[in-house]
């Protein structure tokens, strides 16, 4: 592993296909012992296509970490315009590439998404985790996110669940 710098910083078109190996990589290393074989694989044409939708989106940001100039990590987020929750804001993604996986940078990038929320005056932002992600699940929680009732499945039938969190966001001292 690199022992270079982090620098987070706003992603731009010419990321994609990083953005989208930075989640191949680690959903098909972090998330093997959650999906059955049975459930199709992600793959870099299909989360290039993701990726350039939520670049594209008017009411999301990305932001990757890249250590020597290379990407390790990636977080998308923005306003909730779906109002099905009571929040106004989401963590969509946030993902790392499995080596650097417990180095801080995850959270790194969570606390940059959210001071970037804080600062355009969002109160509440929700996001889904796997059930079964329980090292994700843990560091959302130390940072102050609150589980809710709330369950969903891409997959119905597959045992396969992510589950909803909200956080509450202090007021910005810029309003």
């Amino acid at each position: 592993m690199n022992s270079g710098s982090v620098v987070i910083r706003i992603a731009t078109t010419a990321d994609i296909p990083s953005l989208a190996g930075v989640q191949l990589r680690s959903a098909l290393a972090g998330f093997a012992h959650i999906y059955p074989e049975s459930i199709p694989k992600p793959t870099q044409q299909s989360l290039e296509e993701e990726w350039s939708g939520l670049l594209a989106h008017p009411n999301l940001a990305i932001v990757v970490a890249t250590v020597d100039g290379e990407t390790v990590g990636a977080a998308a987020f923005g306003a909730d315009t779906t109002d099905a929750y009571g929040t106004d804001a989401v963590l969509l993604k946030l993902y790392l590439t499995p080596e650097y996986a417990g180095k801080g940078i995850g959270g790194l990038l969570h606390d940059r998404a959210i001071a970037d929320l804080v600062e355009a005056g969002h109160q509440r932002v929700r996001l889904w985790v796997l059930e079964r992600n329980i090292l994700a699940r843990r560091m959302y929680e130390r940072r102050g996110w609150r589980l809710q009732h709330w369950s969903r499945s891409d997959f119905p039938g597959s045992g396969i669940l992510e589950v909803g969190y909200v956080l509450e966001l202090p007021h910005s001292s810029a309003m």
